[in-house]
């Protein structure tokens, strides 16, 4: 079996190959961290599986899935980016199955397990985020400028850890900014994000 993964974030990619190679303890797995190499890729070798992200160049969010489509591979996409418009062209291009990165890592695990058997499959947490943030305003949230790049990084999946040693300041200092930021808010941290993504990236 021959899986690949376009995703331009190295700890994710570092992820999802260990629930690849517990799934399938042969798959020969392959990567990317840009949409361009993953083409070149697609085109050259004939793979079972393709995983990919949306956050790549601009405009060229789909292009993966598209090239996957042309050469009927199953592709799941795995993405921070959960709205409506997103789903149906996931759908429109066949995509087996979308994900959202904010859930559990049980929804992606049975994406990879059962791509064969799937659609259009999209985990709980999408179909749950389209509903709330369809029928609720979007509130701005209030962020400096290095909160923002924490955010960014919890929301690429780091661990609190994770972001202390990326943004060289101990641990302690990534909890305090945390609670500033759900403070000066006025709410959860899931909310926050769901409003951080939904503000930059609307429908």
């Amino acid at each position: 079996m021959k899986v690949l993964i376009a995703e331009d974030q190295p700890p994710i990619i570092i992820t999802l190959e260990k629930i690849i190679k517990d799934i399938y303890p042969s798959a020969e797995v392959s990567s990317s961290l840009t949409t361009t190499k993953a083409i070149k890729l697609l085109k050259k070798n004939q793979f079972n599986l393709v995983i990919s992200d949306l956050d790549f160049e601009e405009g060229k969010r789909f292009t993966v899935a598209d090239e996957a489509r042309k050469k009927k591979t199953p592709c799941i996409i795995y993405s921070l980016y959960y709205n409506k418009t997103l789903t149906d062209k996931a759908k429109e291009l066949k995509a087996v199955a979308y994900v959202c990165k904010l859930g559990k890592l049980d929804h992606i695990i049975y994406a990879i397990q059962s791509y064969r058997e799937l659609s259009h499959y999209r985990c709980p947490v999408t179909i749950r985020k389209q509903v709330t943030t369809s029928s609720k305003p979007i509130k701005r949230i209030k962020i400096g400028g290095r909160e923002e790049e924490m955010l960014r990084l919890i929301i690429s999946g780091q661990t609190q850890k994770e972001v202390s040693e990326t943004m060289g300041i101990t641990i302690n200092t990534v909890r305090s900014n945390l609670r500033d930021i759900i403070k000066k808010n006025e709410s959860t941290l899931p909310q926050i994000i769901r409003n951080y993504l939904e503000w930059n990236h609307p429908k």
